[in-house]
């Protein structure tokens, strides 16, 4: 494992890190930024060199505290005919899709990244004053949006990407923000091996699923 100095250097420096799920499950990669440090050129990598959808990712806690619920729950409330389970077999990480009220139409790269920063202020106030961080979330974003946030329901319950990128920002002692985006390829994901290729290539870390459960669930 990329020593945790490291680590918290090149997310405090903005650049992204790859994070490869397990053997057996999705066996996707995805590239993972920051919350703190997202700008236009972030979301401009995520949709170019990643390709997969470019989500606003943090912990089922704080989610809760802003009283937003995920979309599983609503489906099944709702829409229980479609309420069923990816072939990998977990609970989808999503929740709602939203827009910050700044934005125009809220796709652009400077949009996006104007929707993700403002998300990242929300979570960051949420541990100062509940109360503003709430009122904040409330007033300034609307949904459906183009930045869907997922919510990590912590690697003892799911394996993912969301889970996993929270993890290892709790492990180098930054907040529970990210963004990340599947890499994909020509018709299918980007192997775990052309992956590893754009991260060398590119100076970026690559880290392993199996990496980060072995440092955080010692």
């Amino acid at each position: 494992m990329v020593s945790k100095s490291d680590l918290r250097k090149n997310l405090e420096e903005g650049l992204p890190v790859l994070i490869y799920d397990f053997d057996g499950r999705e066996e996707e990669v995805d590239l993972m930024f920051y919350g703190g440090k997202i700008t236009w050129k972030s979301i401009n990598m995520l949709r170019k060199d990643a390709g997969g959808l470019i989500c606003y990712v943090t912990s089922e806690e704080y989610g809760k505290q802003l009283g937003i619920d995920f979309m599983s729950n609503i489906v099944k409330e709702k829409y229980p005919y479609l309420s069923k389970k990816p072939i990998y077999g977990d609970d989808p990480a999503f929740s709602i899709w939203v827009n910050h009220i700044d934005t125009k139409t809220g796709i652009s790269d400077q949009d996006r990244a104007k929707t993700i920063s403002e998300l990242h202020n929300v979570i960051s106030l949420l541990k100062e004053d509940k109360d503003a961080a709430i009122e904040k979330f409330r007033n300034e974003f609307y949904s459906p949006g183009h930045v869907p946030i997922l919510m990590s329901r912590g690697l003892n319950k799911r394996k993912g990407h969301t889970e996993l990128s929270i993890a290892l920002l709790e492990y180098v002692g930054l907040e529970k923000s990210a963004v990340i985006a599947e890499m994909l390829d020509d018709k299918v994901s980007m192997s775990k091996e052309k992956a590893m290729r754009y991260a060398k290539y590119n100076g970026f870390l690559f880290i392993e699923g199996k990496e980060i459960l072995k440092e955080v669930l010692l």
